[in-house]
């Protein structure tokens, strides 16, 4: 317990644990950032594909009013859509690659011995 008038400190010789790894270069950093993000995708489009089934089943259960039902499979519908349209961005992130540096646009110097037009 910390007393008034007294500093928390770590204990000489503490190791203390690093976050980040700076021996990671540019590719090794993309690829774990794309993994985690394609990981993310893959589950929220599962649970919604998931979420759109469950309401599709109950609606055809017809287990509350017709229109209730109705709402229910077009909500199903649009949740289908959306987990095609996660499911498209999740390709493309997956086919990701990481982007190479920008060349400057500076203009061509003319080569040694290359004539000059008149």
């Amino acid at each position: 317990m910390l007393r008034p008038g007294k500093l928390k400190t770590a204990r000489p010789r503490a190791v203390l644990p690093k976050t980040f790894d700076l021996r990671l270069n540019q590719n090794e950093i993309f690829e774990i950032d794309r993994a985690n993000l394609v990981f993310q995708l893959r589950s929220v489009q599962r649970a919604i594909d998931e979420s759109a089934e469950e309401m599709e089943m109950v609606a055809l259960e017809r287990v509350f009013v017709k229109s209730v039902s109705q709402a229910l499979t077009r909500t199903s519908r649009k949740l289908y859509a959306v987990a095609k349209d996660l499911k498209n961005l999740l390709r493309i992130v997956e086919r990701a690659r990481l982007p190479r540096p920008e060349r400057s646009n500076r203009k061509s110097r003319p080569r040694p011995g290359s004539k000059r037009p008149n």
